[in-house]
Protein backbone atom coordinates (compact mmCIF):
# COMPACT_ATOMS: atom_id res chain seq x y z
CA UNK A 1 0.00 0.00 0.00
CA UNK A 2 1.09 3.79 -1.24
CA UNK A 3 1.32 5.99 1.53
CA UNK A 4 -1.10 8.40 -0.25
CA UNK A 5 -3.59 5.00 0.28
CA UNK A 6 -2.88 5.01 4.39
CA UNK A 7 -4.04 8.88 4.09
CA UNK A 8 -7.44 10.08 4.72
CA UNK A 9 -7.99 13.69 4.49
CA UNK A 10 -11.53 15.18 5.40
CA UNK A 11 -12.53 18.68 4.31
CA UNK A 12 -15.21 20.81 5.95
CA UNK A 13 -16.80 23.48 4.68
CA UNK A 14 -15.77 25.27 1.62
CA UNK A 15 -12.22 26.19 2.92
CA UNK A 16 -11.67 22.49 3.57
CA UNK A 17 -12.85 21.28 0.25
CA UNK A 18 -10.71 23.45 -1.14
CA UNK A 19 -7.96 21.98 0.67
CA UNK A 20 -9.55 18.42 -0.92
CA UNK A 21 -9.15 19.65 -4.29
CA UNK A 22 -5.17 20.79 -4.12
CA UNK A 23 -5.05 16.97 -2.27
CA UNK A 24 -6.59 14.84 -4.45
CA UNK A 25 -4.71 15.61 -7.39
CA UNK A 26 -1.76 14.93 -5.88
CA UNK A 27 -3.25 10.98 -5.46
CA UNK A 28 -4.65 11.45 -1.68
CA UNK A 29 -8.18 10.39 -0.66
CA UNK A 30 -10.32 12.81 0.49
CA UNK A 31 -14.17 13.54 1.52
CA UNK A 32 -15.58 16.88 1.17
CA UNK A 33 -18.42 17.82 3.66
CA UNK A 34 -20.33 20.72 3.86
CA UNK A 35 -23.89 22.11 4.68
CA UNK A 36 -23.75 24.25 1.52
CA UNK A 37 -24.58 22.37 -2.02
CA UNK A 38 -23.47 25.37 -3.40
CA UNK A 39 -20.48 25.30 -2.19
CA UNK A 40 -19.62 21.39 -3.07
CA UNK A 41 -20.97 21.81 -6.24
CA UNK A 42 -17.88 23.96 -7.25
CA UNK A 43 -15.86 21.29 -6.34
CA UNK A 44 -14.51 18.58 -8.79
CA UNK A 45 -13.96 15.06 -6.30
CA UNK A 46 -14.92 11.35 -6.15
CA UNK A 47 -16.37 12.18 -2.56
CA UNK A 48 -18.58 15.02 -1.67
CA UNK A 49 -21.49 14.92 0.91
CA UNK A 50 -23.53 17.50 1.46
CA UNK A 51 -25.54 17.12 4.73
CA UNK A 52 -29.21 17.18 4.24
CA UNK A 53 -31.21 20.55 5.13
CA UNK A 54 -28.31 22.44 4.96
CA UNK A 55 -28.56 25.72 3.35
CA UNK A 56 -24.97 26.85 4.45
CA UNK A 57 -24.59 28.28 7.55
CA UNK A 58 -23.78 31.69 7.00
CA UNK A 59 -20.95 31.89 9.90
CA UNK A 60 -23.41 30.97 12.27
CA UNK A 61 -21.70 28.75 13.78
CA UNK A 62 -24.84 26.90 16.05
CA UNK A 63 -26.62 25.79 12.83
CA UNK A 64 -23.58 23.28 11.80
CA UNK A 65 -23.77 22.28 16.03
CA UNK A 66 -27.28 21.33 14.96
CA UNK A 67 -26.52 19.55 11.87
CA UNK A 68 -23.82 17.54 12.54
CA UNK A 69 -25.37 16.53 15.60
CA UNK A 70 -29.06 15.42 13.58
CA UNK A 71 -26.94 13.76 10.82
CA UNK A 72 -23.77 11.88 12.51
CA UNK A 73 -24.48 8.43 11.24
CA UNK A 74 -24.60 9.69 7.81
CA UNK A 75 -21.44 11.28 8.49
CA UNK A 76 -20.21 8.58 9.98
CA UNK A 77 -21.29 5.88 7.19
CA UNK A 78 -19.51 8.11 4.78
CA UNK A 79 -16.38 8.55 6.57
CA UNK A 80 -16.18 4.32 6.41
CA UNK A 81 -16.73 4.13 2.71
CA UNK A 82 -13.42 6.29 2.23
CA UNK A 83 -10.80 5.09 4.86
CA UNK A 84 -10.62 1.49 4.54
CA UNK A 85 -6.70 0.71 4.92
CA UNK A 86 -6.33 4.37 6.45
CA UNK A 87 -3.56 5.15 9.07
CA UNK A 88 -4.06 8.24 9.75
CA UNK A 89 -6.85 10.80 9.11
CA UNK A 90 -6.71 14.98 8.27
CA UNK A 91 -9.61 17.18 9.67
CA UNK A 92 -9.51 20.53 7.44
CA UNK A 93 -11.61 23.26 8.25
CA UNK A 94 -11.29 27.07 8.29
CA UNK A 95 -11.86 28.64 12.46
CA UNK A 96 -13.47 32.19 10.74
CA UNK A 97 -16.80 30.06 9.09
CA UNK A 98 -19.95 28.73 10.42
CA UNK A 99 -19.83 25.31 8.82
CA UNK A 100 -16.20 24.12 9.35
CA UNK A 101 -15.50 25.90 12.33
CA UNK A 102 -18.83 24.64 13.99
CA UNK A 103 -18.03 20.75 12.75
CA UNK A 104 -13.99 20.56 12.22
CA UNK A 105 -13.25 20.36 16.23
CA UNK A 106 -16.50 18.20 17.14
CA UNK A 107 -15.43 15.63 14.57
CA UNK A 108 -11.83 15.35 15.33
CA UNK A 109 -13.07 14.80 18.65
CA UNK A 110 -15.53 12.03 17.84
CA UNK A 111 -13.19 10.43 15.77
CA UNK A 112 -10.31 10.50 18.05
CA UNK A 113 -12.44 9.04 21.30
CA UNK A 114 -14.19 6.37 18.70
CA UNK A 115 -12.75 2.62 19.35
CA UNK A 116 -13.04 2.08 15.33
CA UNK A 117 -10.59 4.45 15.16
CA UNK A 118 -8.28 3.70 18.45
CA UNK A 119 -5.28 2.67 15.88
CA UNK A 120 -5.08 5.62 13.62
CA UNK A 121 -3.91 9.20 14.09
CA UNK A 122 -6.61 12.04 13.56
CA UNK A 123 -5.18 15.58 13.10
CA UNK A 124 -6.24 19.10 12.23
CA UNK A 125 -5.49 21.36 9.70
CA UNK A 126 -6.76 24.64 10.62
CA UNK A 127 -6.94 28.24 9.04
CA UNK A 128 -7.31 31.66 11.08
CA UNK A 129 -9.02 34.47 9.85
CA UNK A 130 -6.77 37.40 8.91
CA UNK A 131 -7.28 40.97 10.40
CA UNK A 132 -8.61 42.50 8.05
CA UNK A 133 -11.94 39.36 7.94
CA UNK A 134 -14.75 40.62 9.62
CA UNK A 135 -15.26 40.52 13.43
CA UNK A 136 -17.81 37.62 12.95
CA UNK A 137 -15.19 35.64 11.75
CA UNK A 138 -12.36 36.43 13.87
CA UNK A 139 -14.84 35.82 16.97
CA UNK A 140 -15.39 32.61 15.24
CA UNK A 141 -12.03 31.71 15.30
CA UNK A 142 -11.37 32.39 18.93
CA UNK A 143 -14.36 29.98 19.80
CA UNK A 144 -13.41 27.54 17.81
CA UNK A 145 -9.91 27.78 18.91
CA UNK A 146 -11.54 27.08 22.82
CA UNK A 147 -13.32 23.83 21.43
CA UNK A 148 -10.07 22.75 20.02
CA UNK A 149 -8.43 23.16 23.24
CA UNK A 150 -10.08 20.73 24.48
CA UNK A 151 -9.74 17.85 22.07
CA UNK A 152 -7.73 15.90 24.18
CA UNK A 153 -6.37 12.64 22.02
CA UNK A 154 -6.18 14.29 18.56
CA UNK A 155 -2.55 14.03 17.25
CA UNK A 156 -0.90 16.83 15.59
CA UNK A 157 -2.92 20.47 14.66
CA UNK A 158 -1.16 22.37 11.98
CA UNK A 159 -2.48 25.88 12.22
CA UNK A 160 -2.53 28.18 9.12
CA UNK A 161 -2.54 31.92 9.27
CA UNK A 162 -4.36 34.23 6.53
CA UNK A 163 -2.72 37.10 8.30
CA UNK A 164 0.82 35.72 7.73
CA UNK A 165 0.23 35.05 4.10
CA UNK A 166 -2.54 36.87 2.37
CA UNK A 167 -3.46 34.95 -0.59
CA UNK A 168 -5.33 31.84 0.25
CA UNK A 169 -5.08 29.70 -2.40
CA UNK A 170 -1.09 30.03 -2.36
CA UNK A 171 -0.99 28.99 1.55
CA UNK A 172 -3.54 25.90 -0.12
CA UNK A 173 -1.20 24.82 -2.71
CA UNK A 174 1.83 25.41 0.30
CA UNK A 175 0.32 23.65 2.68
CA UNK A 176 -0.45 20.27 0.57
CA UNK A 177 3.43 20.74 -0.84
CA UNK A 178 4.56 20.77 2.25
CA UNK A 179 2.77 17.34 3.63
CA UNK A 180 3.07 15.69 0.57
CA UNK A 181 7.13 16.34 0.92
CA UNK A 182 6.70 15.16 4.61
CA UNK A 183 4.75 12.13 4.02
CA UNK A 184 7.60 10.91 1.34
CA UNK A 185 10.33 11.26 3.32
CA UNK A 186 10.61 7.75 4.24
CA UNK A 187 10.14 6.67 0.25
CA UNK A 188 12.01 9.23 -0.98
CA UNK A 189 14.87 10.44 1.36
CA UNK A 190 17.71 7.55 1.99
CA UNK A 191 21.19 7.76 3.37
CA UNK A 192 24.00 5.46 5.00
CA UNK A 193 23.83 8.34 8.00
CA UNK A 194 20.37 7.48 8.61
CA UNK A 195 16.67 7.15 7.94
CA UNK A 196 13.57 8.35 8.74
CA UNK A 197 11.15 5.16 8.48
CA UNK A 198 7.04 5.68 7.94
CA UNK A 199 6.25 5.08 12.06
CA UNK A 200 8.74 8.08 12.84
CA UNK A 201 6.46 10.27 10.87
CA UNK A 202 3.37 8.83 12.29
CA UNK A 203 5.35 9.30 16.10
CA UNK A 204 5.85 13.05 14.64
CA UNK A 205 2.21 13.23 13.84
CA UNK A 206 0.93 11.88 16.72
CA UNK A 207 1.85 14.91 19.05
CA UNK A 208 -0.84 16.47 20.59
CA UNK A 209 -0.99 20.17 20.31
CA UNK A 210 0.24 22.46 17.68
CA UNK A 211 2.93 21.41 14.90
CA UNK A 212 4.73 23.46 12.06
CA UNK A 213 6.94 22.61 8.71
CA UNK A 214 9.30 24.62 6.69
CA UNK A 215 12.34 23.84 3.55
CA UNK A 216 14.82 25.74 2.47
CA UNK A 217 17.21 24.84 -0.46
CA UNK A 218 20.61 24.14 0.29
CA UNK A 219 23.24 26.59 1.84
CA UNK A 220 25.17 28.07 4.10
CA UNK A 221 23.94 28.89 7.56
CA UNK A 222 21.15 25.60 7.61
CA UNK A 223 20.17 26.02 10.64
CA UNK A 224 19.56 30.10 11.39
CA UNK A 225 17.43 30.04 7.96
CA UNK A 226 15.19 27.19 8.84
CA UNK A 227 14.90 29.17 12.42
CA UNK A 228 14.50 32.53 10.44
CA UNK A 229 11.63 30.42 7.77
CA UNK A 230 10.22 28.74 10.66
CA UNK A 231 9.10 32.03 12.22
CA UNK A 232 8.75 34.46 9.70
CA UNK A 233 7.21 34.81 6.69
CA UNK A 234 5.66 31.21 7.02
CA UNK A 235 2.36 29.90 6.09
CA UNK A 236 2.24 28.73 9.24
CA UNK A 237 1.12 30.84 12.52
CA UNK A 238 4.07 32.15 14.52
CA UNK A 239 4.87 29.67 17.53
CA UNK A 240 5.08 30.46 20.67
CA UNK A 241 8.63 30.98 22.12
CA UNK A 242 8.15 29.06 25.31
CA UNK A 243 10.49 25.87 23.79
CA UNK A 244 7.68 23.66 24.28
CA UNK A 245 7.90 20.58 21.78
CA UNK A 246 7.82 17.04 21.79
CA UNK A 247 9.25 15.53 17.91
CA UNK A 248 11.30 17.47 15.33
CA UNK A 249 11.58 15.29 12.06
CA UNK A 250 14.32 16.50 9.55
CA UNK A 251 15.66 16.24 6.25
CA UNK A 252 19.08 17.57 5.73
CA UNK A 253 20.28 18.73 2.00
CA UNK A 254 24.44 18.20 2.89
CA UNK A 255 26.02 15.15 3.94
CA UNK A 256 28.17 17.07 5.33
CA UNK A 257 26.68 18.34 7.97
CA UNK A 258 26.68 16.40 11.33
CA UNK A 259 22.75 15.68 12.24
CA UNK A 260 23.98 15.60 16.14
CA UNK A 261 24.94 19.26 15.26
CA UNK A 262 22.14 20.74 13.84
CA UNK A 263 19.92 19.04 16.15
CA UNK A 264 22.31 20.79 18.98
CA UNK A 265 21.38 24.08 17.44
CA UNK A 266 17.83 24.13 16.66
CA UNK A 267 17.44 23.29 19.86
CA UNK A 268 19.25 26.22 21.57
CA UNK A 269 16.42 28.11 20.13
CA UNK A 270 13.54 25.79 20.18
CA UNK A 271 13.93 23.63 23.00
CA UNK A 272 14.40 19.99 23.43
CA UNK A 273 12.26 17.55 21.80
CA UNK A 274 11.24 13.69 23.16
CA UNK A 275 13.07 12.71 20.18
CA UNK A 276 14.50 13.45 17.09
CA UNK A 277 14.18 11.95 13.98
CA UNK A 278 16.92 12.60 11.26
CA UNK A 279 17.83 11.74 7.83
CA UNK A 280 19.74 13.46 4.17
CA UNK A 281 18.20 13.80 1.25
CA UNK A 282 19.18 14.70 -3.01
CA UNK A 283 16.24 17.14 -3.58
CA UNK A 284 18.35 19.87 -2.67
CA UNK A 285 16.27 21.46 -0.11
CA UNK A 286 16.38 21.05 4.18
CA UNK A 287 13.12 20.04 5.71
CA UNK A 288 11.65 19.77 9.26
CA UNK A 289 8.45 19.46 10.70
CA UNK A 290 8.44 20.04 14.56
CA UNK A 291 5.29 19.06 16.48
CA UNK A 292 3.76 18.95 19.96
CA UNK A 293 4.27 22.88 20.23
CA UNK A 294 1.85 25.36 22.26
CA UNK A 295 -1.18 26.53 20.58
CA UNK A 296 -0.63 30.27 19.28
CA UNK A 297 -1.53 32.27 22.43
CA UNK A 298 -0.08 34.78 21.32
CA UNK A 299 -2.40 35.27 17.86
CA UNK A 300 -5.60 34.01 19.38
CA UNK A 301 -4.79 37.28 21.95
CA UNK A 302 -4.84 39.34 19.49
CA UNK A 303 -7.97 37.99 17.93
CA UNK A 304 -9.82 38.51 20.92
CA UNK A 305 -8.32 42.15 20.90
CA UNK A 306 -10.19 42.59 17.30
CA UNK A 307 -13.33 41.54 18.77
CA UNK A 308 -13.19 43.13 21.93
CA UNK A 309 -12.57 46.51 20.86
CA UNK A 310 -15.85 46.48 18.11
CA UNK A 311 -17.82 45.14 21.76
CA UNK A 312 -19.69 47.84 22.25
CA UNK A 313 -20.64 49.56 18.35
CA UNK A 314 -21.88 46.16 17.72
CA UNK A 315 -24.34 45.99 21.09
CA UNK A 316 -25.27 49.12 20.25
CA UNK A 317 -26.19 48.24 16.85
CA UNK A 318 -28.15 45.06 18.14
CA UNK A 319 -30.09 46.93 20.36
CA UNK A 320 -30.23 50.62 18.77
CA UNK A 321 -33.80 51.87 19.27
CA UNK A 322 -35.24 54.73 17.47
CA UNK A 323 -36.57 57.50 19.62
CA UNK A 324 -38.90 60.40 17.97
CA UNK A 325 -39.46 63.52 20.52
CA UNK A 326 -40.23 66.43 18.26
CA UNK A 327 -43.99 68.17 18.14
CA UNK A 328 -44.64 67.73 13.90
CA UNK A 329 -48.12 68.28 14.86
CA UNK A 330 -48.37 72.05 13.31
CA UNK A 331 -47.47 70.52 9.55
CA UNK A 332 -50.33 68.06 9.78
CA UNK A 333 -53.36 70.60 10.26
CA UNK A 334 -54.72 69.16 6.46
CA UNK A 335 -55.04 65.69 8.16
CA UNK A 336 -58.94 64.43 8.98
CA UNK A 337 -59.54 64.36 13.03
CA UNK A 338 -59.57 60.65 14.27
CA UNK A 339 -62.82 59.10 14.40
CA UNK A 340 -63.43 57.91 17.85
CA UNK A 341 -65.15 54.72 17.14
CA UNK A 342 -63.02 53.89 14.09
CA UNK A 343 -64.37 50.47 12.45
CA UNK A 344 -61.98 47.54 12.78
CA UNK A 345 -60.12 46.38 9.75
CA UNK A 346 -60.69 42.90 8.89
CA UNK A 347 -57.29 41.17 9.35
CA UNK A 348 -55.88 40.17 5.97
CA UNK A 349 -55.91 36.33 5.47
CA UNK A 350 -53.94 34.37 2.95
CA UNK A 351 -56.86 33.05 1.76
CA UNK A 352 -58.33 36.76 1.56
CA UNK A 353 -55.17 37.68 -0.51
CA UNK A 354 -55.39 34.77 -2.94
CA UNK A 355 -58.80 36.11 -3.07
CA UNK A 356 -58.22 39.63 -4.13
CA UNK A 357 -55.67 38.02 -7.11
CA UNK A 358 -58.17 35.50 -7.94
CA UNK A 359 -56.09 32.45 -7.15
Amino acid sequence: MSIKEKILCIGIGQGGGNFCQELEVRGYRTLAINTSKEDLDTLILKHKYHIPGGEGCSKDRSIGRQLIRMDFINIDKQIDSCGDGVEIIFVIFTASGGTGSSMGPILTDILSNNPKYKDKIICMAVILPSAKESIQANSNAYCCFGEIANVKKSGACFVLDNNEFEDKYMINKEFVAYLDEFLHIPASDKSTKGNIDFSEIKKTLSAHNMAVMTAIPAGKNTVARLLDSLQNNSIFVKRERDNVLQYTALSLADEELSAEEVNQELQKAIGTPIDNFTTYNKRGRNFICISGLSYPQTRLNQIADIVNKNKDSIAKSQSSKLELTADMSFLQSSAPKEDANPKKEPEETLENIWDKYNL
